[in-house]
């Protein structure tokens, strides 16, 4: 791996950069007074969680919008307010029965192939996102309620939903949801994977997959989120260290310039170090959460599924992984999610877990504290990927949790793709993830039963729960136009969820940003939590 020495900067510049760079603060663009540079070269170090398509409207791993970003723009921006503003649409208006939205596009947008930005290629896309050829395992369920567009003009798309749907300008701002070029998608859609086309601040330059992605300038940007003008960076390099140690050793080493996913034992450390810098901000969406596979048997029981709930002590397992970086999940959706409701009762209880599977049947106990019924002992299978460290560490103690209250979860080292696979078929009992996104429509995305996966759509409701009341509550919330009612609605689906018990919330996972301090400009993609670079340049 080539080395680049690390260059320190002046007193004055460290003492400016790390008042800007505090935690929970965006990264702000300082200079000691010179002003952002062009030029030069950043290099992120990103865990292993890599993806196996660079099409936006087919990515699903959590390192989506960091790979992704640099070369897609999207319809809509997100302020850190939650205030939903233009990008390339550049105004809207939404009918009085939620059915029809009108988008007004931006002027003087190009692709980096050199195809325009106009009705026809919006439509395009969100013909590509919902298209079963793509098999989009995120895009098209977002825009499920989509029925078809009508070209008004150039500049004018008149977007039609067969149902009020409330969260359809979130999702639009998001990444997964970016707009592609027309010209590829009509010409040479299967090259979407592996060369993608944008119309973003840099544009994709090579991908060695296993190791990384660069990307270069793209000198005609002039209509980004946050500023016009194209990026101040030369060239951007993404590279997967899998390893914890290994991603932060190369930023202390200045082998990488920026770390995502900082681990939680080096934060204190990288604050204390006057050559780094540290930023964070807590994620939308759904809690990082052990899912349970409720469409078979043990945790088809709910009684089970409560059982192992009050069986993990949450906070401890929190607290060991994350050297109390983390918090404790309150729910089903994080606190900056909106219409999030504290759910409660998920309290650390082994007296109510023995209760719950005696109850359920399981009161017989093997030599070693399994429990038995019917001679066949309480077993369930968690598949890990070994990508994230956290992750490992945390199915180890859930399984060290689970194994004190009498269930024996064996845990099985698969790739991820095999993970993706074997989850996608039901072929598993537990795993863990964590769910980002701006809408409280994530409770639907995971748990509608619509979207348990078939032989004819991938969908994502991976604990393949089927509650018709569930599914009810979460149709309504979806199709409300009033704020107030569908916070109302989501508050009973999240109480539902907790007696359902389909997963076990663990925390809500913030992005953890480690940086030199010769990097300024970072800036976050509020829709999703992720750190960008079109701001961003090295001194």
């Amino acid at each position: 791996m080539l080395t680049r020495s690390t260059t320190l900067l002046v007193a004055a510049l460290l003492a400016a950069t790390l008042t800007a760079c505090g935690t929970n603060a965006a990264p702000t663009t300082t200079g000691g007074g010179t002003g952002p540079k062009s030029g030069g070269t950043l290099v992120l170090g990103e865990n292993a969680d890599e993806p196996a398509c660079l099409d936006p409207h087919q990515l699903s791993t959590t390192n989506t919008t960091v790979v992704g970003r640099p070369i897609f723009d999207s319809l809509l921006r997100q302020d850190a307010d939650g205030t939903l503003k233009p990008w390339l649409a550049s105004a809207w208006q939404v009918s009085a029965d939620g059915l029809t939205y009108t988008f007004t596009l931006r002027e003087g947008v190009r692709f980096h192939d050199g195809s325009a930005w106009d009705a026809e290629a919006l439509k395009l896309n969100l013909e590509h996102m919902r298209a079963p050829a793509t098999k989009s395992p995120l895009a098209a369920a977002y825009i499920a309620p989509y029925e078809d567009a009508k070209v008004v003009d150039e500049r004018t798309l008149e977007v039609r939903l067969a149902s009020p749907y409330s969260a359809f300008l979130n999702v639009l701002a998001q990444s997964y949801l970016a707009m592609i070029s027309p010209k590829q998608l009509k010409e040479d859609p299967a090259s979407t994977c592996e060369h993608p086309v944008g119309s973003g601040p840099f544009v994709f330059d090579a991908w060695a997959k296993g190791q990384g992605i660069t990307y270069r300038r793209n000198p005609d940007y002039a209509w980004g989120p946050t500023r016009t003008g194209p990026a101040h960076l030369e060239r951007l390099e993404i590279r997967f260290l899998a390893e914890d140690a290994t991603r932060y050793n190369a930023l202390l080493a200045g082998e990488v310039d920026v770390i995502d996913n900082t681990p939680p034992a080096s934060v204190e450390d990288v604050k204390a170090n006057p050559a780094l810098a540290f930023t964070s901000l807590d994620r939308p969406g759904h809690p990082f959460s052990v899912w349970l596979n409720t469409g078979r048997a043990p945790f088809s029981d709910v009684k089970v599924r409560q059982a192992l709930t009050r069986a993990v002590d949450r906070k401890a397992i929190i607290d060991s992984v994350s050297f109390g970086r983390w918090t404790v999940a309150t729910g089903f959706l994080t606190p900056s999610t909106p219409d999030h409701a504290d759910a409660g009762g998920l309290a650390h209880d082994p007296a109510e877990a023995a209760r719950l599977l005696d109850e359920a049947g399981w009161r017989e106990k093997g030599a070693d504290g399994i429990r038995v019924k019917d001679g066949e002992r309480l077993t369930a299978t968690a598949l890990d990927t070994g990508v994230n460290p956290q992750n490992t560490q945390i199915l180890v103690q859930t399984q060290a949790a689970a194994a004190k209250a009498g269930i024996e979860i064996k845990i099985e080292n698969v790739p991820a793709q095999v993970s993706s696979e074997r989850t996608a078929k039901g072929d598993f009992d537990v795993s863990v993830g964590i769910w980002t996104t701006n809408t409280a429509d994530v409770l639907w995305i995971q748990y509608a039963s619509g979207n348990i996966t078939t032989s004819e759509r991938r969908g994502q409701n991976t604990t393949r729960l089927d509650d018709d009341k569930l599914d009810d509550l979460l149709e309504r919330a979806r199709a409300s136009t009033d704020a107030a009612g569908r916070a109302a609605i989501y508050g009973e689906a999240q109480a539902r969820l907790l007696g359902l018990a389909p997963a076990i919330p663990l925390y809500d996972r913030p992005s953890l940003v480690s940086s030199s301090t010769k990097v300024h400009g970072l800036t976050w993609d509020h829709a999703y939590g992720a750190v960008t670079f079109q701001d961003a340049w090295v001194s």
